[in-house]
């Protein structure tokens, strides 16, 4: 990757020009996209995509009872005597006011209950009275119609005329003497919600007359805070003015406008103090450390740029962008400026651009492509805005992470830190080894799983309402009002809808007969419905029908006398008895449009909602809580839904939790994948996941812990914090294993950035815990802990991992662990422990019996050889193998004698038969796991020495027992034998019975001294002849023997190892060498090896006692493997290239045997070699260098030293076509070669010439099938 932004880089560095204007153009163009992006401000797209969620949206929507707001005219002192009068004339000093100053932000003020208003609702249900008349109301009807009952009417209602009663009353009394009307009428008061209230003087008034109510209808919506703001500042002037004088009362407002205005308010305030305070703590940090002022500019510019990719990526792919995903998904940026941080600071140490582009590249793009892919998983989430948010931020990164590889190299000076001094207290904090505080490690690990168990118990706010800010007079008012009235706190709405308003009101009035069985049954306390006034058509035709069957004939004519006589005696006028005469004469029709409208528009519009071609009627049930899920359950078998605020909160909770354990499990399934495909070994990933792993469980644990709570703001910036922790823990890899690879010291530089970014994110996001908006403090609680917790885990846990896994293995010369090798070893011991522990038990219990000791002893050792047979072989990728393993060698006792490197060697000779002791040191007979294995089976400790033996063994040798001896007394940690001490063979010759010679090859390998990881190294056993009792060659006493035996087995050993060490056998060794390195170097070393035919062809011609010059070494592959063959070789690697001499250098399997030099082939020193190797290396010179390299060559070689050249041959015309064709990969596609020339390929024949004229012998090796790759062995003729 680092190649592209380094050709890139080049390119533009030699064309300055170029590179402005494309840079210019690019920002020129994306700032273009981005200013054609539109901003929503639609709240409610926090809220999931849910058809019962989008039916309460679009209520609250376009629904007057939503934005209206409440104004409170109260007595201050609860306990005085109710004054209505004097509410009365408070609240008509305030509705003059407002009316004349609330103009421009007030689309109406309903204060007093309008006479006119009610007289128009008369008039038009008169016109068509039948229509609103149910079977309840003709019962009463019917009542009115009799004689009695009618003069008893007409009495009462002349009683009201003659009264001072209400005008509105005396004129409806007027058209209707026997008042009929007032029972559709009194259907109104089904408009009234809640029954707390009356109408006094016109207005609406609590019951005990301590507070009336008016409401305010906002001329924009909540959102629009900009307008709102100057509303609340009016409306405040104007209560805070009047109330002067008013030293009883008290005005209050509450409203979604207000909360909003509130919230608005508080966090501008809050934003201009936090900051202030970050940029103060930003610059301090920042120019502190880097000491240029010029620093925050740079290092926003990848920012800016970023946001502006963004927005004019959207603006093309969806035209729009919620204005809350920009607000929140801004704060992410916060990692974009690490890039820019990065950059610098490596610059900082480097003052080279390519440097800094060659250890940024790697990490910075794993890093930003897995927190990108972290984001765009909010687009699979079920809230709109989430997944805006992950759009903007991701595309966010990635613009930043392009602009700090490609234009930020260019707007940066190579030199501005040079002459730059250190920062002593900051190195001094990042040079701190984290890794290496046992203290810290050890808390982590003990901590870990307390706050894994506190980890569950972390609760999810579902209150929206706490994450809005309101000052003290809101919230008093809130508190007022729900005192007033809690109907607002369990209203259900019933939403009956339809394509059109006839279609809404048919299911509104099928839906009513249900909700009036709920009311009779006490489910539901309250009803408020337009059911008995807004009718559709067909109902209208039914009750008219239903009306002309009442009045026949005959009741008309009997009720027109009765009223003509009591009307006449009660002197009412001949006007007002033939209105009586009219209406029950007349012939109604459905209700006009005119008077739909007129009636809809005084006192129903508040229930109806007509927009986008869809009409919504509103019926409002008063539900207790216990009582919502009974109601709902009821409500399915009815065209309409309800739906209500908790409901929206249940869900939101629901959908939020769901979404929350989506975004962590798939975030984390996918960074996981994406840094495996990276890194190319599970085991790296997962040292480098863990962390991540750990710092949620400790972020969790803490907020369970301190009582935190999340809520839909901190639950987004808590990916912000994976993301986070996702590019510390990249980096923090790469800087370790480029240590690895290169034993380049680039962690402190690396730890330096990832501090000065977790201080400027806690100073970015830290700072608003000085907020007092609560949505903003929760961010800064959660950024704190989570930052704090990234840095520490980043820090420890990672190096620790690798150091304990990789590095301080490898300083030791053992294997780096893999998930195999651990994987095999857990298993192999698991059949260890587990055996020692049932072999113990069993050795109890075998002891208790009474009865045939050797019998049972024997069967014990049947048990033990099986045992230790099950652990060897258990593994099968290991490979065994015994020569020389005769089924008549335990015929007889004899001493045998082992060669002792590793653990292993223990079980190898115990699974050779049962009738085996063994001889062993004390820490194996005093070992908690298997010393008791080791005592019961009768194997005794020589810690003072064999004589001390020879009675307890005795017996045993004559029970047919043969004595096993490893004669080195302790295991060798470098695989050499040892000097032989002389117990054995005091024993063989004090019980004259033979010694037998057991080489074990491979133990030391598979598990060295100082390790317990189990690598799968082949373990060959092999006997040598037995060497008798009587067999005076190896000398005739004990001690003579010793050392003739010992020459004897090492001499044996050697011819042993040199028949197995073979290149085939070191090929693992040589790929442990180079894992952990980078996936692409380790299977280009696999490849290599396979076809190198893991340089054998080499091997076969060097000799095993040379000094060798390996020319363009490369990795230093053959470099390695010459070392492993032969100890009496020294080998030299050079190369051109310097990175590959940094990683042949750093291997941890050098030794002093092996250099490497970074030199041209041209120009390096060769002299006194035995062995001069140019392997593929020739074509990349001139011609004329070509042929000075090989006479340099020639002229080098010592008498009869050879130069083996590997190139391809020129002459070779078809198989030189796959040669070209491997090389292109090799330099063009996969950059693993340089060259600065054209590809010279070499003649064989002009080869011969030039050898034959400095008088050397050429031999050729062509082994190939399809490239011409042929090997010239020149041989230097000895004098």
């Amino acid at each position: 990757m680092e190649q592209i932004f380094l050709a890139i880089y080049n390119f533009f560095k030699r064309r300055r020009q170029t590179f402005w204007a494309v840079f210019v153009g690019t920002l020129v163009l994306i700032s273009w996209g981005a200013s054609r992006i539109e901003l929503e401000e639609d709240i409610t797209k926090f809220f999931p995509d849910d058809e019962r969620v989008e039916k309460l949206n679009y209520i609250f929507r376009n629904s007057k009872f939503v934005e209206r707001v409440v104004v409170m005219v109260s007595m201050k002192d609860s306990t005085s005597q109710p004054q209505p009068d004097s509410l009365v004339a408070f609240a008509d000093s305030l509705v003059v006011r407002m009316e004349s100053e609330l103009k421009p932000f007030v689309k109406k003020i309903s204060a007093k209950v309008d006479d006119q208003k009610v007289m128009e609702v008369f008039n038009s249900i008169q016109q068509a009275l039948p229509i609103y008349l149910d079977e309840k109301d003709y019962k009463q009807l019917d009542s009115l119609t009799h004689p009695e009952v009618a003069r008893k009417v007409l009495q009462n209602n002349y009683q009201q005329l003659i009264s001072p009663s209400g005008i509105v009353t005396k004129r409806i009394i007027v058209q209707d003497p026997l008042g009929f009307s007032f029972l559709a009428l009194k259907k109104l008061q089904q408009l009234q919600y809640d029954e707390n209230f009356e109408l006094y003087d016109n207005y609406i008034i609590t019951k005990d007359h301590r507070h009336i109510l008016f409401f305010l209808q906002p001329a924009y919506p909540p959102a629009e805070t900009r307008h709102n703001s100057e509303f609340v500042e009016v409306l405040k002037n104007i209560v805070d003015e009047t109330s002067v004088g008013h030293d009883q009362l008290m005005a209050s407002y509450f409203g979604a406008a207000i909360v909003a205005v509130g919230n608005a308010q508080q966090l501008r305030s809050d934003t201009i103090i936090t900051l202030s305070i970050m940029m103060i703590l930003l610059m301090v940090v920042i120019l502190g450390f880097f000491r240029k002022k010029r620093v925050p500019l740079l290092m926003m510019v990848p920012v800016f740029f970023g946001a502006l990719f963004s927005l004019c990526c959207i603006a093309l792919m969806q035209g729009t962008l919620s204005i809350l995903a920009l607000a929140v998904g801004a704060i992410v940026l916060g990692i974009a400026v690490n890039y820019s941080l990065h950059y610098l600071t490596i610059l900082r140490q480097e003052h080279s651009a390519k440097h800094v582009i060659k250890e940024l590249a790697k990490p910075l793009t794993i890093g930003s492509t897995t927190t990108v892919l972290a984001f765009l998983c909010l687009q699979f989430t079920n809230a709109t805005v989430l997944g805006d948010i992950g759009l903007f931020a991701g595309l966010s990164l990635i613009g930043a992470a392009l602009c700090s590889l490609i234009f930020l190299p260019h707007l940066v000076r190579e030199d501005l830190f040079v002459g730059h001094k250190s920062n002593a207290r900051v190195e001094r904090i990042t040079s701190f080894s984290f890794e290496s505080n046992k203290y810290l490690v050890y808390g982590i690990l003990i901590l870990t799983p307390v706050f894994f168990y506190f980890a569950g118990q972390v609760e999810f706010n579902s209150d929206m309402s706490k994450l809005n800010f309101m000052k003290a007079e809101t919230q008093a008012a809130q508190v007022r009002l729900e005192t007033i009235s809690k109907s607002s706190l369990t209203a259900v709405y019933v939403v009956s809808d339809g394509n059109t308003l006839e279609k809404a009101l048919r299911r509104n009035e099928q839906t009513m007969p249900v909700l009036d069985e709920l009311k009779r049954s006490g489910l539901v306390t309250k009803v408020s419905s337009v059911s008995s006034f807004m009718i559709s058509d067909s109902l209208q035709q039914v009750r008219i029908a239903r009306w002309n069957t009442f009045w026949n004939d005959s009741r008309k004519e009997a009720l027109s006398k009765v009223v003509h006589e009591e009307g006449e005696t009660l002197h009412f006028s001949p006007r007002v008895l033939q209105n009586f005469d009219t209406l029950i004469t007349r012939t109604f029709k459905p209700i006009s449009s005119e008077d739909a409208q007129s009636l809809r528009t005084a006192f129903f519009d508040d229930f109806i909602i007509e927009k986008d071609g869809v009409a919504t009627v509103i019926t409002l049930a008063n539900v207790k809580p216990e009582n919502k899920k009974a109601v709902y359950q009821q409500l399915e078998r009815t065209p309409a839904h309800g739906v209500d605020r908790q409901m929206m909160t249940n869900l939101f909770v629901e959908y939020v939790h769901s979404d929350f354990n989506f975004i962590v499990t798939f975030t984390s399934i996918l960074v996981f994948v994406a840094l495996l495909i990276s890194y190319g070994r599970i085991e790296l990933t997962l040292i480098t996941f863990v962390p991540m792993l750990i710092t949620w469980i400790w972020i969790l644990g803490i907020m369970a812990l301190a009582g935190i709570e999340f809520n839909i703001i901190n639950v987004m910036i808590s990916t912000f914090i994976f993301g986070l922790g996702d590019d510390y823990s990249i980096f923090t890899m790469d800087g370790l294993q480029q240590e690895y690879q290169t034993g380049k010291k680039v962690l402190s530089t690396i730890r330096t950035s990832i501090f000065l970014s977790a201080i400027t994110t806690i100073c970015g996001l830290g700072v608003l815990i000085f907020a007092k908006h609560p949505a903003l403090r929760s961010i800064a609680a959660i950024s704190i802990i989570g930052i704090v917790c990234v840095f520490i885990m980043a820090q420890t846990i990672m190096p620790f991992l690798f150091r304990t896994l990789i590095t301080n293995r490898t300083a030791k010369g053992f294997t780096p662990i893999t998930l195999l090798s651990f994987f095999r070893t857990f298993v192999t011991y698991s059949f260890f422990v587990g055996g020692a522990l049932l072999l113990t038990v069993l050795g109890f219990v075998l002891k208790l019996i009474p009865v045939g000791k050797q019998r049972i002893k024997l069967f014990y050792h049947t048990l033990l050889k099986a045992c230790a047979w099950l652990v060897i072989y258990v593994e099968p990728n290991v490979k065994k193998r015994i020569i020389g393993l005769t089924p008549d060698m335990f015929a007889r006792p004899s001493v045998i004698i082992a060669n002792h490197t590793s653990f292993l060697d223990i079980l190898l000779t115990v699974m050779l038969h049962p009738k085996l002791i063994l001889l062993t040191n004390q820490w194996v007979w005093d070992s908690p796991i298997f010393g008791g294995v080791v005592r019961l089976a009768d194997y005794y400790p020589v810690s003072e020495g064999a004589e001390d033996s020879v009675e307890r063994l005795r017996d045993r040798v004559k029970e047919g027992y043969s004595i096993v001896v490893f004669p080195e007394g302790s295991r060798a940690a470098d695989g050499k034998i040892k000097r032989f001490h002389k117990g054995a063979f005091y024993l063989a010759e004090t019980f004259q019975i033979p010694i037998r010679p057991l080489l074990i090859h491979g133990a030391s390998d598979a598990i060295p001294k100082g390790s317990f990881i189990l690598n799968a190294e082949p373990l060959t056993l092999k006997f040598l002849p037995a060497i008798e009792a009587n067999d005076i060659r190896f000398g005739e006493k004990y001690s003579q023997r010793t050392k003739e035996v010992s020459r004897y087995f090492k001499e044996e050993y050697k011819t042993l190892s040199r028949e197995l060490e073979t290149p085939d056998y070191f090929a693992k060794r040589l790929i442990s060498n180079y894992i952990y390195k980078g996936p692409v170097l380790e299977w280009y070393m696999r490849v290599k090896l396979r076809l190198e035919k893991n340089y054998i062809p080499f091997e076969k011609l060097i000799p095993a006692k040379a000094s060798i010059l390996d020319m363009g070494c490369g990795y230093g592959f053959l470099s390695y493997m010459l070392q492993f063959m032969s100890e009496e070789r020294t080998i030299t690697g050079v190369d051109y290239d310097e990175d590959k001499i940094a990683t042949a250098s750093n291997g941890y399997l050098k030794t002093d045997r092996l250099r490497f030099f970074c030199g041209d082939a041209t120009t390096f020193p060769v002299e006194d070699y035995d062995v001069i190797i140019i392997s593929d290396v020739l074509h990349y010179l001139t011609t004329a260098a070509q042929d000075a390299l090989l006479v340099k060559c020639f002229l080098a070689l010592n008498p009869g030293g050879m130069l083996i050249l590997r190139d391809g041959n020129a002459d070779l015309k078809e198989r030189h076509k796959g040669t070209k064709l491997t090389e292109f990969f090799s330099i063009k596609v996969m950059k693993f070669n340089k060259s600065e020339n054209e590809l010279n390929f070499i003649s064989g024949k002009k080869i011969r010439h030039l050898a034959q004229e400095y008088g050397m012998k050429v031999e050729e090796v062509d082994d190939t099938k399809f490239t011409s790759n042929v090997i010239f062995v020149i041989r230097k003729i000895a004098s």
